[in-house]
């Protein structure tokens, strides 16, 4: 797995013992499964650790000191600090391997969408809801970057201009273009006349360099047509504007995952909740943080995802690709949640059903 941070220590801080991070794990694992502080006296019998009490309160005082657990007060349980799980999720999270009979479930039902983007990414975050009970959600790839067979334009209203999109692989998309002027249906058809005799595959950003080519050559009639089809292209190729007035990729959430997120009991208190509703709202750091996860390997953990201090949260992210090896990311997929998730068995999901969405671009 890469991980979003490698915890490296600071001046003149030793680097963790073993000791230190078997009792550590210990805590994370416990804090997990309860959601409670945890206490020093069970710890030794739950993990068999051959440690006396006394001991284990030394490593854990040591862990404190370290920043990676915090004690509300010096009879209460610990708890793993932001910073604790970040070192939890980078240097020991062992992931399970994700059973066949799961791995087909996924297959199935991702694929079991009608193609049309909009109900395949819905479809792929609800996927991702149901099998961790936290929320799922996608980014869809950026319009430019896919290969089209067929792209046609159809008048909605006033300078407003449907774009319908077919890749290669299946997936129609549709586009609402606004434009500066408005275009009557004839002569969209002229646009989508000269597009049909394109050769297939193209990008639009293929379909752009055409159109520059063609219009610096020509002093015809038909330059109307190529800016008018330069212009539409343009536009199709843009994400719509969100409320915040930004454009942006186009992010899939998962309307049940997000009402199970908001009633989890790790939010019950207004600040938590107050933090989960800005990481909702804040799409432009979805975005940023999906963005990062497409220019790495394969999936990230992030702590705080936020980005605006400690806000309970943590992502699982992982791109997915229009090929094998190398080759570019064309969006990402993730499951949000709090910080206590169970990483072992969500991040395996998340890495898989990332693979299925890029054999579906791959074809």
């Amino acid at each position: 797995m890469t991980a979003a941070r490698t915890r490296q220590p600071t001046e003149g801080e030793a680097s963790i013992s073993d000791r230190q991070k078997r009792i550590f794990e210990a805590v994370v694992l416990d804090y997990i499964r309860t959601g409670e502080p945890v206490a020093s006296g069970n710890l030794s019998e739950r993990h068999s650790m051959d440690l006396s009490a006394a001991s284990i309160r030394k490593v854990l005082h040591e862990l404190e000191e370290l920043g990676l657990l915090s004690q509300a007060h010096p009879s209460a349980g610990r708890t793993p600090t932001e910073e604790g799980f970040r070192f939890y999720a980078d240097d020991i999270l062992e992931v399970k391997r994700l059973p066949a009979g799961l791995r087909a479930q996924i297959q199935k039902e991702i694929l079991s969408s009608d193609f049309r983007a909009e109900s395949m990414f819905s479809l792929c975050s609800r996927v991702l809801s149901n099998l961790t009970s936290h929320m799922g959600l996608v980014m869809a790839p950026a319009v430019g970057q896919l290969s089209l067979l067929k792209l046609y334009f159809e008048r909605l209203g006033e300078s407003q201009h449907l774009a319908v999109l077919l890749t290669r692989n299946g997936i129609i998309q549709n586009r609402v273009v606004v434009t500066p002027q408005d275009f009557s249906q004839e002569e969209l058809n002229e646009v989508n006349v000269f597009l049909e005799s394109l050769e297939s595959p193209f990008t639009l950003g293929e379909v752009r360099a055409r159109l520059m080519k063609d219009m610096a050559e020509s002093r015809s009639e038909f330059e109307r047509i190529f800016k008018r089809a330069f212009l539409l292209a343009s536009g199709a190729s843009e994400a719509q504007p969100t409320a915040e007035g930004d454009r942006g990729p186009d992010i899939y959430m998962d309307g049940e995952g997000r009402q199970r997120l908001l009633e989890h009991p790790d939010f019950r208190d207004a600040e938590a909740m107050r933090a989960l509703y800005r990481a909702f709202e804040n799409k432009r750091r979805l975005v940023e943080l999906l963005n990062d996860v497409t220019g790495g390997g394969r999936v990230r953990v992030v702590i705080g995802p936020s980005g605006e201090g400690e806000d309970g949260l943590a992502l699982v992210a992982s791109p997915y690709r229009a090929g094998g090896g190398d080759a570019g990311a064309l969006g990402a997929i993730g499951v949000l949640g709090p910080r206590r998730l169970n990483y072992s068995e969500i991040v395996p999901v998340v890495d898989y059903a990332a693979q299925v969405l890029s054999g579906i671009f791959h074809k």
